[in-house]
């Protein structure tokens, strides 16, 4: 479609932390926008590429799926991060956009040309809240009758 002909994507490396207090972090987010910009790098599919940062203090970022029985915030890392992504793309200090694509640290694109099949999907589904699969595990067994 013509919609898909002028749609531009940026990429945004977000952080849960603060970028300041991590050399490890700092080194990690330099060395993936040198190669954004390299030839052949991934300049050639998205427009623009930020990194941004949740500040989410490093004892409120828990990800601790062992302890998912017994500590009521065992996730709250990812669902902190995930709610300040939302809300920093939503404020518009980086750009207007329409929607975005949360594309988590451990997901690794396996099909070549994936950005294009995602962009389609949008376009072809659109207008949406949340677009993806619908759940179909067991982590909710116990309380899906509850929500």
């Amino acid at each position: 479609s013509d919609a898909m002909k002028s749609a531009t994507a940026d990429v945004f490396l977000f952080y849960s932390q603060t970028f300041s207090e991590n050399d490890v972090a700092i080194k990690a987010v330099d060395t993936i926008i040198d190669q954004f910009f390299e030839p052949g790098g991934w300049s050639q599919c998205f427009e623009n590429i930020y990194a941004i940062e949740a500040n989410i203090p490093q004892e409120l970022d828990l990800y601790i799926p062992s302890a998912q029985e017994e500590l009521y915030n065992w996730v709250n890392g990812p669902n902190r991060q995930f709610e300040a992504a939302f809300r920093i793309i939503q404020s518009g200090e980086w750009g207007e956009y329409d929607g975005f694509y949360l594309m988590e640290g451990d997901s690794v694109p396996i099909k070549a040309h994936w950005l294009d099949v995602v962009l389609s999907e949008i376009e072809v589904n659109r207008p949406f809240a949340i677009l993806g699969a619908q759940y179909d595990g067991d982590k909710w067994d116990n309380f899906y009758e509850k929500i």
